[in-house]
């Protein structure tokens, strides 16, 4: 069997998707044996499967956003002896999880990509982007994470990304070093780190794992009636959905939890949504939309 290192980041309230995570990897992600990393500011006591052989907990705090995801490359670099002992990483978003059976040779890439693997963007379902130059790409020149015009093929999330130890830790390096330049040159890359996922990825053979490896949640529904769910192999849940409390509650924006009435939930997203018409900036329509989903 071989030796598969996860990667989660639970830092903050995200931490509320660990559970099903973990037991939905433990029981559909087959042949192989799995070593977790998890880096949260959570106690070992309260968190769940915590104490579990094959769950290493590392204490970090948390920095704030988008420091909490712009800075995952040296989170993983600081385990990189003890993630090298595997033979293939992953890293999965907190929101992730397994949803139907999926067996290491599917996501596992091989030499001629270069040991790379990431998940296609959910944007692949939009009609908005059948351009390749229209992809949210970072195109200024001063950033590290640059894709110029013409380059770039494929857009990838920054939820689902992963190879063999050797290839992933080699990346973490290159971005790792990348973002520092940003950061020292006061840029902070389009999509933080998902930019710079992007940029490596489109200078190297990695294989594309298709939408079903991060299918949106919010589209089950209607996979269902059509009848393919049983092609989902991972599912990326509603940061938005009351249960969580909202996507400003988990990222500690706001301790006001959207509201478990749907009729109320979905009149307030829609005045916000319509309050954006009126925004005088982007910056403003950026916080508006997000508000309530």
């Amino acid at each position: 069997m071989k030796k598969v290192a996860i990667l989660y980041i639970a830092l903050g309230r995200y931490v509320v998707f660990w559970k099903e995570f973990f037991e939905s990897c433990e029981q559909m992600l087959l042949s192989c044996d799995k070593y977790y990393f998890i880096w949260s500011d959570c106690p070992k006591e309260e968190l769940e499967y915590g104490d579990r052989d094959n769950v290493t907990l590392i204490h970090t705090e948390r920095r704030g956003w988008p420091y909490d995801t712009l800075m995952r490359y040296e989170f993983f670099l600081n385990k990189k002896e003890e993630i090298s002992k595997c033979e293939y990483v992953f890293f999965f978003n907190a929101n992730m999880k397994f949803y139907n059976p999926t067996d290491l040779n599917e996501i596992a890439p091989q030499q001629w990509n270069d040991g790379l693997v990431a998940g296609a963007h959910p944007i692949v379902l939009s009609d908005k982007y059948v351009n390749p130059d229209e992809l949210p790409f970072e195109r200024r020149k001063e950033s590290t994470a640059c894709v110029p015009l013409g380059s770039g093929k494929h857009y990838v999330c920054g939820a689902f990304n992963g190879g063999t130890s050797e290839a992933f830790l080699e990346m973490c390096a290159v971005l790792k070093e990348n973002i520092q330049k940003d950061l020292d040159n006061g840029i902070t890359a389009r999509i933080d780190d998902e930019s710079h996922l992007n940029a490596y990825m489109a200078k190297h053979n990695y294989l594309l794992a298709g939408i079903a490896y991060g299918f949106p949640e919010r589209l089950l529904k209607k996979m269902g009636r059509q009848g393919f769910t049983n092609l989902i192999k991972i599912i990326s849940r509603n940061k938005s959905n009351p249960k969580y409390g909202g996507f400003r509650y988990l990222r500690g924006l706001t301790d006001r939890k959207n509201p478990q009435n749907i009729v109320a939930y979905t009149i307030m997203r829609i005045l916000y949504r319509m309050a954006t018409w009126f925004a005088p900036n982007r910056k403003t329509r950026q916080k508006l939309r997000s508000f309530y989903g």
